[in-house]
C-alpha cells in the first residue's frame, strides 16, 4: 500500500466540522466557475480570484444534500461566525471564501465576511431542500445551485450547479450555464478495495514500516489535534466537558490517572472543535472528531509511558488504518457514532499495540470495544458530541488495557468473532440495515425545526 497516498487522501487537515465545510467549500466553488478558473484531477490549479459577490445579483442559491451531511451540518457551530449554525450560513460564507484552500477555507472568515453572509442570510435567497433518500445505503452527495445576475440592472441571470461525491472534498461535477465544465471520473470501487489491506496483521506490518518522512507527516496530525485541545481547555467552547473534568479531577472526583488525562484532553478538542475554534483539526476518514479520537488518546499514553515518537506515530498510523477499515465497512456517516465506534476501533487498537500487545492483544482489543460500545448512534454533529468522544475515548483506552492484561471476549458473544476484521464486518452490516433509523434521526431533527 502507497502509505504517503493514503495519508494524503484519508488523513487531512479542516477547520471547522467537515459537513458545513463541504458545503461552504461547493458552494465557493459554484461562485468561482461563473468567473473561470482550471481544476486538474479536481483540484484547483490555477485561477483569478473574482469580485466580491454583490447580494442583490444573487437569485438564489438551492443545496441539496444527502441526509447524513444533512444532519451533521444542522447543529455545530462554524468557526469565526459568533456561534452560528446550519447549511444556509455554511453556503452563504462559502461565497467569501477561497475553494483553493478546500477544507480549511473557513479560517478565511473574518468579522466583515460573517455580517456579509448575514445580510444574504436576511435575504431568504438561500434554500434547502428536504431529504428524502431512504432506499438506498449512505452515500455523501452535496449538490449546489446557484443562480447568479449578470448584473444588477439586468435581468439575465448565469448558472452555476457543483456536486460533491462520496468523500467532502471529492468534486464530481462542475457545471456553467448547463454546460459541463469539470467531470471526474473516479476510481470503480472494486479497484480501490484491492489497495487497502483488509487483515490486522498487514495493516500491523504497515504502521511498524514508516519511513522518517511518513512519521513526520502522522505527527503533524498528533500536534495539530493536541493543539486544538489545549484550545479548548483554555478557552471558554461548547459544553465545556473538557473543563467540566478537570474541576473534576481538581476536586478529587476523579483521579489523575491516563485514562482521566485522556478524557480531558479529547473532551476538551471536542468541545474547541464543534464550539467553533478556528483551528485546524486533522482528520480521518472524513471526519474531525474520527480524528481526535484517533490521535488523542494514542498521545497521552504515549506520553505517559515515554513510548518515543516513532513508537508513537506507528501506534497512531494503525489507529488512522483500523479506522479507515471500519469505515470501509461502516461508510463514511451513518446512523452509528463514527467517532466512538470507527476511531473507537482504531484508538483502541493503536493503544494495544503501544502499550506493547501484539497481534492478539491489538485483535482482543477491537473485540472488547466492540463488545462495549457499538449500540452508540449519531445524532449529528454538535457541541455534545464532545461527551461521546470522552466516553469513547476512556473506552477505547481501557479495552486496550484490559486486552494487554490478558481480557478477551468470546466469540460466542452477540455479534463478536474472533477475527476483530470479521468483527468490524459484522457492525459494518449493522450499521446499513439501520438506515431507518437514520431516516428517523433526521425526520426527528426536523421536526425540532433546526435546519
Amino acid at each position: 500500500m502507497d502509505v504517503k497516498k493514503f495519508l494524503k487522501d484519508n488523513v487531512k487537515p479542516a477547520t471547522g466540522c467537515t459537513e458545513p465545510i463541504a458545503v461552504g467549500y461547493a458552494t465557493s466553488l459554484a461562485y468561482h466557475a461563473l468567473h473561470g478558473f482550471d481544476l486538474e484531477d479536481g483540484t484547483i490549479v490555477k485561477g483569478r480570484k473574482p469580485p466580491a459577490p454583490e447580494i442583490d445579483r444573487i437569485e438564489r442559491i438551492t443545496i441539496k444534500t444527502d441526509r447524513n451531511i444533512y444532519k451533521n451540518a444542522m447543529a455545530v457551530c462554524i468557526p469565526g461566525t459568533h456561534d452560528q449554525k446550519g447549511l444556509p450560513v455554511a453556503a452563504a460564507l462559502g461565497l467569501y471564501c477561497d475553494p483553493a484552500k478546500e477544507l480549511n477555507l473557513f479560517e478565511d472568515i473574518s468579522p466583515e465576511i460573517a455580517a456579509k453572509a448575514d445580510k444574504i442570510l436576511g435575504s431568504n435567497k438561500i434554500a434547502v431542500e428536504k431529504i428524502s433518500d431512504t432506499n438506498r445505503k449512505p452515500d455523501l452527495n452535496i449538490q449546489i445551485n446557484l443562480i447568479y445576475r449578470i448584473s444588477s440592472d439586468s435581468i439575465e441571470t448565469r448558472t452555476a450547479f457543483v456536486e460533491m461525491q462520496h468523500q467532502h472534498d471529492n468534486i464530481s461535477r462542475i457545471e456553467v450555464n448547463e454546460k459541463t465544465v469539470f467531470k471526474l471520473f473516479a476510481e470503480q470501487d472494486s479497484e480501490k478495495e484491492k489497495e487497502f489491506p483488509s487483515a490486522l496483521k498487514d495493516l500491523v506490518k504497515i504502521a511498524k514500516n514508516l519511513s522518517d518522512e511518513e512519521i513526520e507527516d502522522v505527527n503533524t496530525g498528533i500536534l495539530m489535534n493536541n493543539r486544538i485541545a489545549e484550545e479548548g481547555l483554555n478557552s471558554e467552547y461548547g459544553l465545556k466537558v473538557g473543563k467540566h473534568l478537570e474541576a473534576q479531577l481538581a476536586g478529587g472526583i476523579i483521579d489523575n490517572s491516563i485514562v482521566s488525562e485522556l478524557k480531558i484532553r479529547t473532551a476538551s478538542a471536542g468541545d474547541a472543535r464543534m464550539g467553533g475554534a478556528k483551528l485546524s483539526v486533522m482528520t480521518t476518514s472524513g471526519s474531525g472528531n474520527q480524528g481526535l479520537l484517533a490521535l488523542i488518546p494514542i498521545a497521552v499514553i504515549g506520553e505517559r509511558k515515554n513510548a518515543g515518537k516513532k513508537k508513537m506515530c506507528e501506534a497512531a498510523m494503525l489507529s488512522h488504518l483500523v479506522t479507515c477499515l471500519a469505515a470501509r465497512q461502516s461508510g463514511d456517516l451513518s446512523a452509528i457514532c463514527g467517532c466512538a465506534i470507527k476511531a473507537g476501533f482504531g484508538a483502541a487498537a493503536g493503544a494495544a499495540y503501544l502499550l506493547g500487545g501484539g497481534i492478539d492483544e491489538i485483535n482482543n482489543a477491537i473485540n472488547i470495544l466492540a463488545a462495549n460500545l457499538t449500540g452508540m448512534i449519531c445524532d449529528g454533529a454538535k457541541e455534545s458530541c464532545a461527551l461521546k468522544l470522552y466516553t469513547a475515548a476512556a473506552a477505547a483506552a481501557e479495552s486496550a488495557f484490559m486486552a494487554v492484561s490478558g481480557m478477551k471476549v468470546s466469540s460466542d458473544s452477540g455479534i463478536i468473532f474472533p477475527e476483530a476484521e470479521e468483527t468490524i464486518k459484522a457492525i459494518g452490516k449493522i450499521s446499513f440495515s439501520m438506515i431507518p433509523a437514520d431516516v428517523e434521526i433526521v425526520k426527528i431533527m426536523q421536526e425540532k425545526g433546526i435546519i
